[in-house]
């Protein structure tokens, strides 16, 4: 097919974006994203503060604090929280905590989440650890896996109300070594489509679906669809669009559909066909997942021969926005977390490119459907002194709207949510968002995540996206080889972890 398109796309740069909205990213990245890409559970994400923002003097474990209560330490810097607002918001919540009442006395501690993990690692190994930890990602999680507690007897015994929640929300937090409950829902960014109404407009599609199960002209929402789609989305300098003959790969300047900013991962990508993970139940076997091989080689076929996904190159272009492709306005269908509402944008003054834009749900393949979840949490660690205490200000912390407004997170709590829903919507006065979206994609967590423990994950994570580097940056990738030899590289780390 050949069509004229309405007008030039302006040329952008990608701008350092840091705002309240994906302050709370903190763990995870996107595909081909750089460094400053925000990502609200990614401790690696936060802008860099002062080695120590907050650290008063641990009071002793063994006496009340000021206000008579059991003194409960609170450690933050493992994920979000280091912004000014956010330090004033902690802090002004403790302070309301700690007077309202004289049972717990909470000690608040904020560190540069640069060197919080090691800083850490140090109190633990000097027998001087905190109670809680948090907010804080899956990844962050893994770095303490062990040394975490099951929280479902003080969940239990505390009667915390966790009917609340979607069941898939409770059941993702059983990430222990064994199946422990490590955290409480709290602060999630569920996954969801991201669609460019005036390209779809352009030529001639109908939206994509906003329930899970509805059909997209009479056939199922899923990812033969998403390629059908992304080939009629994607056009050349000359309006023909991927499904003509006359075709142009080489001169692309509209592209259909990516998995933008997903921390070069193929777990990630993957999770559009199923959940799944690198390390077998034993958690020292190397594997990889049936869904993982057809998701690579689905991914490998968009690039390279249906030349709907851009590939490394494009996507650093100016025609892409230097890696923020959907800011752009040329690229048509993006798979991303509510996180992204920070990014839609450019920066003030210039104008957005991408006037109004819609939200479908993530679509499923072999009739089930994934949607990838990055979640923030706190957990309490095993050495906790007074854990029923330290449960206690868990509780009022992953309660609190206040602290959930200003990590910029999508609630886990349904009561807390249309706050953040208008919080989100002044931001875009113009664009009708469906938050029924979002919050039904919460009910289809990849378990276990695309983020979840694996032996050395620093090492491993390394491996994997050397894998996803490769067959983006150039064609010709025989992906089942590649993989294959993954693998092989994780099983090494894997050994050498034991």
């Amino acid at each position: 097919m050949t069509r004229i398109r309405s007008g030039p796309q302006a040329l952008i740069a990608l701008i350092g974006i840091v705002a309240i909205v994906a302050a709370a990213c903190g763990g995870q990245t996107t595909s081909t994203a750089p460094s400053t890409a925000p990502n609200p559970t990614d401790a690696t994400v936060a802008s860099p503060t002062p080695a120590a923002l907050v650290t008063p003097a641990p009071l002793p474990a063994d006496e009340p604090g000021p206000n008579g209560g059991t003194v409960v330490r609170w450690f933050v810097g493992l994920g979000t929280g280091g912004q000014p607002q956010q330090v004033a918001a902690q802090t002004a919540v403790v302070t309301a905590f700690n007077g309202s009442q004289s049972d717990v006395y909470i000690s608040l501690e904020i560190y540069d989440n640069q060197v919080a993990g090691q800083i850490l690692r140090t109190q633990i190994a000097a027998g001087n650890p905190p109670d809680i930890i948090g907010p804080v990602g899956v990844e962050g999680l893994n770095l303490f896996i062990d040394q975490l507690a099951d929280l479902a007897p003080l969940i239990a015994s505390s009667g915390f109300d966790m009917s609340k929640f979607d069941p898939a929300l409770v059941d993702f937090f059983k990430m222990g070594p064994a199946g422990e409950t490590i955290g409480v829902p709290f602060a999630t960014y569920p996954s969801f489509l991201w669609y460019n109404k005036a390209l779809f407009d352009e030529a001639d599609l109908a939206y994509p679906p906003s329930t899970v199960g509805e059909l997209y002209e009479g056939k199922p929402w899923d990812m033969a669809a998403v390629r059908e789609l992304g080939m009629k989305l994607t056009v050349d300098a000359n309006g023909n669009d991927a499904t003509s003959t006359a075709f142009d790969a080489a001169n692309v300047v509209q592209w259909g559909f990516d998995m933008q900013w997903a921390d070069n991962s193929p777990i990630a990508e993957s999770t559009l066909f199923g959940a799944g993970s690198f390390v077998a139940a034993d958690g020292r076997t190397a594997q990889v997942p049936d869904s993982m091989r057809v998701a690579q080689k689905w991914f490998n076929e968009g690039v390279w021969t249906d030349h709907f996904i851009p590939n490394t190159s494009q996507i650093n272009s100016d025609l892409l926005g230097q890696s923020n492709e959907f800011m752009s306005g040329n690229l048509a269908m993006n798979q991303s977390h509510s996180w992204y509402a920070c990014c839609v944008n450019p920066a003030p003054p210039a104008e957005p490119i991408v006037k109004d834009f819609g939200w479908a749900v993530t679509p499923s393949y072999n009739g089930t459907t994934t949607s990838k979840l990055h979640a923030d949490t706190f957990s309490i660690l095993k050495t906790s002194r007074n854990p029923e205490a330290a449960f206690a200000a868990l509780a009022v912390l992953a309660g609190s709207g206040e602290l959930l407004s200003v990590y910029g997170a999508f609630p886990a709590d349904p009561s807390l949510q249309e706050a953040f829903f208008a919080t989100v919507d002044a931001n875009y006065p113009g664009v009708t968002l469906d938050w029924s979206v979002p919050q039904a994609m919460l009910g289809y967590p990849d378990i276990p995540n695309h983020q979840a423990w694996v032996p050395d994950y620093a090492k491993s994570k390394s491996a994997w996206q050397a894998f996803q580097n490769a067959y983006r940056t150039a064609s010709g990738v025989d992906i089942d080889a590649a993989l294959d030899a993954l693998q092989v590289t994780l099983q090494g780390i894997f050994d050498a972890a034991q």
